[in-house]
């Protein structure tokens, strides 16, 4: 809601893309803007000279003092800290580090943040492009890498937990297909450091100790299973809960942690027919209710994950999540995708396409999807909408620039422009 004409929720933060802030931070252009403020990618600057490309969070509110700007910055500077006490490099690699931050008096006082800049897109987001879930070898790659984060900020002392991993916090670079974890404006260290326990988190996500304020590592790990069993479904395990209308917020998290602690969630496998036994015993102990019959720590379930025995077939499932359209596609009807058809066979080849990109098999990950660009010549339904045709134009354009086949990657950049400009119909 709205404060007012001249209320800080009414600023479009839009109008600060090509600002300097403090001389060093160029804001070019805006990413996304929601209640807090806005994140823009930005140049840093030193010495007037541009050195690097960084995301700058820059907050809604104005008049801010360092104190305030401390209190807002809270988390990111908790992990700041964080990470320069961890030893594990492996798990530094998958945490999104702080460069700098401070008060920007050119923008009416507002704080901001810069950090590391990572192209790509929410988990939730590959999440959607899958059509009948994500294949389980990729998809256990990425939990493992949410893992290894996690082993590190565990391995601190205290603890420090993230409490809200969900989707959408969970960024997936472009290139390199590798996951970092974001957004820990809920993370606390346990009560030896001040960090007071308490409800937090989003409660779809939340373990069941968690919606009654006493989070341990355990609940994160709570959160991995949620975020497995949601990739290889395309259903969230618990999205039948829905509390009572005349229910109050305030007693929504009593109500779903009942319910949580009577539910039988049925093990992955019987809407993937990919998963194997291991890989449901593996998630399912994730979703135990109480903490102690989970894995004991992040380190643990990065070695069940290493032995989940993950089938290289790919037979058709049954169950099919819907993808999320792109804003730009033509309006109508996606293609059928019944066992067998080209739409089908389309389909599975984009997702083998993805599994050899996060291996680094790039020559693999083209020939993919130039068979399934073959199929779509031949069968043009196989994909019906123009932006759909140009969007596997253009990942073939680029799994054949990663392979260093030059000649084809501008063939299929072509492709792309032609399918854009109504050449291929």
């Amino acid at each position: 809601m709205s404060r007012g004409a001249d209320g800080p929720d009414s600023v479009d933060l839009r109008r600060f893309e090509g600002r300097v802030l403090d001389g060093r931070f160029e804001l070019r252009d805006l990413i996304d803007q929601g209640a807090f403020g806005a994140v823009f990618r930005a140049e840093q600057r030193l010495l007037g000279v541009p050195v690097r490309r960084v995301a700058v969070k820059l907050s809604r509110r104005g008049g801010m003092t360092t104190e305030t700007a401390r209190d807002q910055f809270a988390d990111a500077l908790l992990l700041a800290g964080a990470m320069h006490e961890m030893i594990d490099s492996e798990a530094r690699a998958h945490l999104v580090p702080v460069y700098d931050a401070g008060l920007a008096m050119e923008a009416g006082g507002r704080a901001y943040l810069a950090m590391e800049f990572v192209e790509g897109r929410t988990l939730g987001s590959e999440f959607a492009s899958f059509k009948s879930g994500v294949p389980a070898e990729l998809l256990l790659r990425w939990a493992r890498e949410i893992c290894v984060a996690l082993r590190g900020l565990h391995a601190l002392v205290p603890p420090l937990l993230h409490r809200d991993l969900k989707p959408d916090n969970v960024l997936v670079g472009k290139y390199d297909r590798s996951v970092r974890v974001v957004d820990f404006g809920l993370a606390a260290r346990l009560v030896e450091r001040g960090y007071l326990p308490g409800v937090a988190g989003t409660l779809a996500y939340m373990a069941p100790e968690t919606s009654q304020g006493d989070s341990n590592p355990a609940s994160d790990l709570y959160s991995v299973g949620l975020l497995l069993y949601e990739g290889l479904t395309g259903r969230h395990p618990f999205d039948h809960l829905v509390p009572p209308a005349d229910l109050p917020d305030a007693l929504h998290g009593d109500w779903l942690y009942k319910a949580k602690l009577a539910c039988m969630i049925p093990p992955p496998s019987t809407v993937n027919n990919t998963v194997t036994p291991e890989l449901d015993d593996l998630v399912l102990k994730c979703l135990k209710p109480r903490p102690f019959d989970r894995f004991r720590s992040a380190a643990e379930l990065i070695q069940a994950m290493d032995g989940a025995g993950v089938r290289q077939d790919r037979p058709t499932t049954t169950a099919t999540p819907a993808r999320t359209p792109s804003p730009t596609s033509s309006p109508g009807p996606s293609a059928p995708r019944t066992p067998g058809s080209p739409a089908e066979e389309v389909q599975q080849l984009q997702e083998r396409a993805s599994v050899h990109a996060a291996s680094n098999e790039h020559d693999l990950a083209a020939k993919r999807l130039h068979e399934a660009w073959n199929l779509v010549e031949k069968h043009p339904t196989a994909l019906r909408s123009r932006q759909e045709r140009a969007d596997l134009a253009a990942g073939a354009a680029e799994a054949y620039q990663r392979a260093g086949n030059h000649f084809q990657a501008a063939r299929f950049r072509r492709v792309r422009d032609q399918t854009l400009n109504g050449g291929h119909s």
